[in-house]
């Protein structure tokens, strides 16, 4: 069994500064590298920066091997990063994901499909129980107000940034955005659905509703200022 790449990226994520910062370095050359170079193009001392790419080799970030310079001597070394990019990872799944809402195709029927998706994303996640823990202080009929901030904790835990504001919750930051993509529609219905179940299971311990009748949220996703999430009802 292979082991989980999220060891990788966490393990990552405790890296001093400066071992991020030569680790980088090698990563985006996309050649080896040798530590005289890497010491050029960050301005550092060249023991400075061999010191750093040894323990970078150490934890497995990068592997060194001998680069023969057709001259007498110990041949210089020359490092490679081996451990997963975060970027590459997050693009390689977004590929995925793009494909899988290709597939999905478009229309009615599409979103009626992407919803589903997303509602059984939801149960999967577990978010409905996470958000709908409350208290006897607000166990009372809840207002879209708080039904909507029960979600904030989970939403921020995501990485969504969420910003409630009356009855709009705005998500500021989303993780399936990098520089060069954003995502597919058929994924923005797939969140749609995933919090609209949230929030169902939210509601529903507060409020019972007629089926038509159930709060829900719409989604315009992607304006200049995030993805704007608007209580409805009915």
């Amino acid at each position: 069994m292979p082991r989980p790449s999220w060891d990788d990226l966490s393990t990552r994520a405790e890296l001093s500064t400066a071992h991020l910062r030569v680790l980088e370095t090698v990563e985006t050359a996309h050649r080896p590298l040798r530590a005289a170079e890497v010491a050029q193009m960050l301005g550092l001392h060249h023991n400075t920066v061999r010191e750093h790419l040894e323990a970078l080799v150490s934890a497995g970030f990068v592997s060194a091997a001998a680069q023969p310079t057709g001259r007498r001597g110990r041949p210089a070394l020359a490092y490679t990063a081996v451990a997963p990019d975060p970027g590459e990872v997050l693009d390689s799944y977004l590929a995925l994901l793009d494909a899988i809402a290709q597939t999905l195709g478009s229309g009615e029927d599409a979103r009626r499909l992407a919803h589903e998706i997303g509602r059984r994303w939801a149960h999967e996640a577990a978010l409905d129980d996470a958000a709908s823990t409350t208290t006897d202080s607000d166990s009372a009929q809840a207002d879209p107000t708080q039904l909507l901030r029960r979600l904030l904790p989970a939403l921020s835990r995501m990485g969504f940034a969420p910003d409630p504001s009356k009855d709009t919750l705005v998500l500021r930051a989303c993780p399936l955005v990098t520089g060069t993509r954003v995502p597919h529609e058929m994924v923005c219905h797939m969140h749609e659905g995933f919090l609209n179940e949230a929030l169902a299971g939210v509601a529903s311990r507060d409020e019972p509703q007629e089926p038509g009748e159930r709060p829900h949220l719409e989604l315009t996703p992607l304006l200049p200022d995030g993805c704007h999430l608007r209580w409805q009802r009915g």
